[in-house]
Parts: structure tokens; C-alpha cells; sequence
């Protein structure tokens, strides 16, 4: 990999990597040691052009001793603020202009952060795709990802292979371009991501596995998975309106002509109800130009 030393005007040439981390006493060590590594390995790259920054998210356990006595700097809140309010600290904080960003259970393979590195040369985020041989997402979860994820693509109009993985690369002053949008959840690499995608920001994926995460996992699957589902509405509202507003319309005048065959062949007066999906049908379709126009001027 190599830096080019004018690639951002925010922070120095060289990479911070962040750990957000929520008592993770268990697994942090290893994932701090890993990534040291990693980082050491990576070509071009001298010690005092790299760092792990562990954000631990007011942790009650030993997350903060150990991740510091395994060699990382951390940064403590003193109460937890959630993942996405970690790594937005981790952004803030971070001393250089390129980032990676991974979990501190264990589940993700630390060794590839140089691949990530590499692909930035061709693309504004690297992500690990959770596609490999050795994938161990839980099988209650995989439903509700898959309709997340075709959701998702639909809104995005975009393949997206890995919505919301938690091991990715990418430059500082992009992601910072995007802050006021990130939520203080699980939900902000799904933002990260839709964020990207529809600013024609390029993504690549990176295949890797997946495994068994070290600890409890702090995920609780219907609010986490709600939260998602919004998040994606949301994200695809502020940047492409149309995607959303458009087809909902669409639905409501096929609506109209349903309830205008039932009205024909029953003889039922339900004129007033077909009156009101058309309008209703217009305003929204209305909106969606009215915003997309103002999304544009924002770009």
C-alpha cells in the first residue's frame, strides 16, 4: 500500500485504526495485538504512521486497562453512548487520514486489514464482505439480514454484498463529510454505507469469514433490526427521495384502480376513497421531485 501524503488536509498520512468496545475484557487484547500486527506488516507504512485506538463505550469490565496494556490508546466515555457514538469519537480523535474500523470480539480476521489497505487505492471504502467459507452468523439473524439487505439494494438501486459489516477501510474527510447523519447505534455502517453508495462514492468488497464472536453479544434482534430498517428508509429519503416517494405513489394509483374495478363491478359508490389515493398518490410523487431537487442542491 502506499500513502500519498496529500490525500487529505485533516490529519497526517498514515492510518488510525478503531475499536469501539463495550466490555470486551475478553476479546480485546487479541484483537488490539492482531491489528498491531497487521498494521506492521502493511508496506509503506513506518511506526509512527499508524495507531489502534480503542474507544471503549463505558465499559464496567477491564476493556480500558487491557486494551491500553496491549499497546493501544484509548479513549474512554463514561457511560455507554452506543457504536455508532464510538466510532464517531474514534473519527474525531483519530490522529491520521485513512481509517479501518473493526469490532473487538474477535469475529472479524484482523490479518486482512492490509488487504482493505490495498483496495483503497482503487475505491473510497474497502469493506469485508461476510461471504467467505467460514461464516458464522446465527441462523435467527439471516432472515432479517436478507430482507434488509434486498431492501436495501431496491431503495439504493445498487448490488450491496455486505450491508452493514463492521470491518471496513476508508479515508477520514470522506466519512467526515457524512457526520451529522451518523446515529449513535448499531445502525452506522449501514448509514456509512447507503451514505457512500448514493453520493457515487465507490465501495468494493473484500470476501472474508466471519466467526464465533468472543463474549455476549449486545445486539437485541427486533429493535436493532427495526432501528436498520429505518435507518435505510431514512438514508435513501435524504439522499435519492425519488427511490422511496416514487414507487409509494406508484402503489397508491394502483390502488386507486383496484378499488375503481371493485366500485364497477359491485356498484359501490366509493368514489370518495378512489379520490383520495390519486391525490394522495400525486402529493407524494410531488414531494419526492420537490426533495430530490433539494438533495441535488445539497450535493
Amino acid at each position: 500500500m502506499s500513502i500519498n501524503p496529500q490525500e487529505s488536509t485533516l490529519a497526517p498520512s498514515g492510518v488510525s485504526l478503531l475499536i469501539p468496545s463495550y466490555n470486551e475484557e475478553g476479546g480485546v487484547v487479541g484483537v488490539v495485538a492482531q491489528a498491531r500486527d497487521a498494521l506492521a506488516e502493511v508496506s509503506g507504512l513506518s511506526p509512527d504512521q499508524w495507531e489502534v485506538l480503542v474507544i471503549d463505550d463505558g465499559s464496567i469490565d477491564g476493556t480500558a486497562s487491557e486494551a491500553s496494556g496491549a499497546g493501544a490508546r484509548v479513549i474512554r466515555h463514561r457511560e455507554n453512548l452506543g457504536y455508532g457514538a464510538a466510532l464517531k469519537t474514534g473519527l474525531r480523535h483519530a490522529q491520521f487520514n485513512i481509517i479501518v474500523i473493526i469490532d473487538a470480539d474477535s469475529t472479524y480476521p484482523v490479518a486482512a486489514t492490509g488487504q482493505l489497505l490495498d483496495m483503497l487505492a482503487d475505491c473510497d471504502m474497502a469493506v469485508g464482505a461476510r461471504i467467505g467459507a467460514d461464516v458464522n452468523i446465527p441462523a435467527v439473524r439471516r432472515p432479517a439480514k436478507w430482507v434488509l439487505k434486498v431492501t436495501a439494494e431496491f431503495l439504493a438501486g445498487r448490488r450491496i454484498i455486505d450491508l452493514n459489516s463492521g470491518f471496513r477501510a476508508f479515508r477520514r474527510h470522506d466519512a467526515l463529510r457524512f457526520m451529522a447523519l451518523y446515529p449513535s447505534g448499531f445502525s452506522f455502517t449501514t448509514t456509512i454505507t447507503l451514505a457512500y453508495l448514493s453520493s457515487d462514492l465507490l465501495v468494493q468488497y473484500l470476501p472474508i469469514d466471519y466467526y464465533a464472536r468472543t463474549g455476549h453479544s449486545k445486539i437485541r434482534p427486533f429493535r436493532d433490526t427495526k432501528n436498520l430498517f429505518l435507518t435505510v428508509v431514512r438514508s435513501i429519503l435524504f439522499f435519492n427521495p425519488l427511490r422511496v416517494c416514487l414507487p409509494f405513489g406508484c402503489l397508491l394509483l394502483l390502488a386507486a384502480l383496484a378499488v375503481s374495478f371493485v366500485r364497477d363491478a359491485q356498484g359501490r359508490i366509493l368514489d370518495g376513497t378512489i379520490t383520495i389515493l390519486v391525490v394522495s398518490a400525486l402529493q407524494i410523487m410531488i414531494v419526492g421531485f420537490l426533495a430530490d431537487i433539494l438533495a441535488r442542491l445539497r450535493r
